[in-house]
């Protein structure tokens, strides 16, 4: 059927012999949907003898191939194919580049997984100077898990319509593109865990539509490319595990930060110790702010304002580094909370004792308070300031856990109201904790023991003591 047949969909699976297609009579030509998996002895999808020809270029439109081991190179006029749009290949050791010329003119996306031997999209020894990057139509490019990855391109940029690149695990890469350019279109940067990656391009004066810049352990890029204040679009930055000590930009975020007004993200996460925000201040538009282990960033926007983050609706502080804090917000330089916040999550603050409720009292639209951690606190703000919680989850509190022992407690009263009450001990895993969205997705009743050992339910609420072992 598959020699003979005109179908649209051409899948192969667990074709353990097979060593290439013509030899077994098949052919590319006339399928549009081509899947390929487990035949650890493909070679190729042609023979040296019976490579395609320009007249019977197939109009296939989407190619998938995976746990091909043996697989050592795609068909050599794959540039020419006129309607192929998507490709993925993975688990595909034997791959060294991509393409040997072009991609093909209609490419939208392009995934690229698990090939361990991959160094370069298009072979650098082969003439490509009918190459484009003008025509081609590349949007979305994703290389995961290639750990011989030495650059994308080596003749520069690969292609100026590429709005989506991600590149995860690239231990060998230390360059992007060799002319130190990102395309002009791209909206999306991903780089996580790429150790050796120096630069990722030297200005952004040209890429003035990104939206969204993840960086994530890449601990030897020594700075972030010129003309962060061209990027009137930018929408979110997340900078994670940047340590290097030669990290000159990462001192200090840009000055021009506070002019990014469309940035609604902002999340900044094991940095170096010296990082701290500019003078200049903060984009007060942002929507959600995380600072995890960054304790010069928590005390430069101390000291800048948090209540100046007017639009402000989720956030998130890891106290690692700032043991001298004793209460959250910090009560002796009268620190309050913006009052649009919607959600806070306080965690590891090892001598945070309690929370100011004065910080709270304008916080009318809180919804979710979370607060994991915390060895030494002792106290909630006072009830007035927490009416408007509809999840609080306490997780390694233990002398917070005490107050609400068995829903009796001293600060039993300021929570009883709140429809769904989370606590638990501190040697239980913090990953069964449920998030605040799980919780209100939850249709609970408060349980509590009587005297008689057996439960009732009251006002629709839950506690979940940590003495019980109730499943919420």
């Amino acid at each position: 059927m598959l020699r003979f047949v005109n179908s649209e969909a051409f899948d192969i699976s667990g074709w353990k012999e097979l060593e290439s297609l013509s030899q077994n009579g098949l052919s590319l030509v006339g399928h549009r949907f081509i899947t390929i998996v487990d035949c650890p002895q493909l070679v190729s999808l042609e023979t040296e003898e019976e490579r395609l020809q320009l007249d019977k270029i197939p109009g296939v439109e989407s190619l998938e191939i995976r746990d091909c081991e043996r697989l050592n190179r795609l068909p050599e006029i794959l540039h020419a194919f006129p309607f192929i749009t998507r490709i993925k290949l993975e688990k595909c050791p034997g791959l060294v580049c991509f393409a040997k010329r072009n991609f093909p003119p209609a490419l939208k996306e392009l995934e690229i997984c698990e090939c361990e031997n991959l160094q370069y999209l298009v072979d650098e020894n082969v003439n490509n100077k009918s190459m484009s990057s003008n025509t081609c139509l590349l949007e979305h490019l994703e290389i995961r898990d290639c750990p011989s990855l030495i650059w994308l391109s080596s003749r520069g940029d690969i292609c100026n319509r590429l709005q989506h690149l991600k590149i995860e695990s690239g231990s060998k890469l230390r360059s992007l593109f060799l002319n130190s350019k990102l395309p002009v279109m791209l909206k999306h940067l991903v780089i996580l865990d790429c150790p050796l990656l120096e630069s990722i391009a030297q200005n952004f004066h040209e890429t003035v539509d990104l939206e969204s810049i993840r960086i994530s352990n890449a601990e030897n890029i020594k700075s972030l490319p010129r003309g962060l204040d061209k990027l009137s679009h930018l929408q979110e930055i997340e900078v994670d595990g940047c340590l290097s000590d030669h990290c000159e930009n990462f001192r200090a975020l840009p000055k021009c930060i506070n002019n990014f007004t469309s940035l609604r993200e902002l999340k900044v996460r094991e940095c170096s110790a010296d990082l701290s925000f500019p003078e200049e201040g903060s984009p007060t538009n942002l929507a959600s702010l995380e600072i995890l282990n960054a304790p010069k960033i928590y005390t430069s926007l101390v000291e800048w304002g948090l209540n100046r983050f007017t639009s402000l609706q989720e956030l998130q502080i890891s106290g690692e580094g700032c043991s001298s804090l004793m209460s959250f917000p910090e009560e002796g330089i009268g620190m309050t909370l913006p009052p649009s916040l919607r959600s806070i999550c306080i965690e590891n603050f090892e001598n945070l004792e309690y929370m100011c409720s004065k910080g709270f009292q304008h916080l009318t639209s809180l919804q979710q308070l979370r607060i994991y951690a915390c060895p030494k606190r002792t106290s909630l703000p006072e009830k007035d300031m927490l009416l408007s919680l509809d999840s609080l989850s306490i997780w390694g509190c233990p002398l917070l856990e005490e107050g609400f022992s068995r829903g009796k407690g001293r600060e039993w009263s300021k929570i009883a109201h709140i429809p769904f009450v989370f606590i638990q001990a501190e040697d239980a895993k913090k990953e069964n904790v449920p998030s605040a969205s799980d919780s209100l997705a939850m249709n609970v009743d408060v349980l509590d023991e009587t005297s008689n050992g057996t439960q009732s339910s009251r006002s629709n609420n839950k506690l979940v003591d940590v003495e019980d072992e109730l499943q919420v």
